[in-house]
């Protein structure tokens, strides 16, 4: 598997991460051309892709901030295609993000994972992620 950060929008990439993106969650629409771009020149956030044979299975992303308690940093949209799910590869691509944060010197990793994402939080949680006692909250403004 080739992972790698993304740095240059094609229509294969976006048709990628569009696919990949609405497998996360019936809550998400895709990114269009113009979101991709934009995070992508954005200095908070580091995008990575996956490839096996070629072919876009994964991405993650990466969200940085610095505020007065300290820097962070925010794991968000893990997302292996259903198709390779099960083979190790969502592990890979995690572990690639940790040793990228590593060598920003960030000493801890936040992330978030719906319940229903069984698989997915036994994976973090088997790399020693563990829960925080804290409460998530989200106002939705229409």
């Amino acid at each position: 598997m080739n992972i790698y950060k993304l740095e240059i929008v094609t229509e294969t990439i976006i048709s990628a991460l569009q696919r990949l993106i609405t497998q996360l969650s019936n809550e998400c629409n895709p990114p269009s051309k113009e979101d991709i771009i934009s995070i992508i020149n954005s200095d908070n956030i580091t995008l990575f892709l996956a490839e096996v044979n070629d072919e876009i299975i994964g991405t993650l992303s990466l969200v940085f901030n610095k505020i007065p308690s300290g820097d962070k940093v925010w794991i968000e949209d893990v997302v292996i295609d259903k198709s390779v799910r099960g083979k190790g590869l969502g592990k890979r691509l995690i572990l690639f993000a940790i040793d990228y944060i590593k060598s920003k010197n960030i000493d801890k990793i936040n992330l978030t994972s719906s319940p229903e994402r069984v698989a997915a939080n036994n994976l973090y949680q088997n790399l020693g992620f563990g829960k925080r006692d804290t409460n998530v909250y989200r106002l939705t403004i229409k």
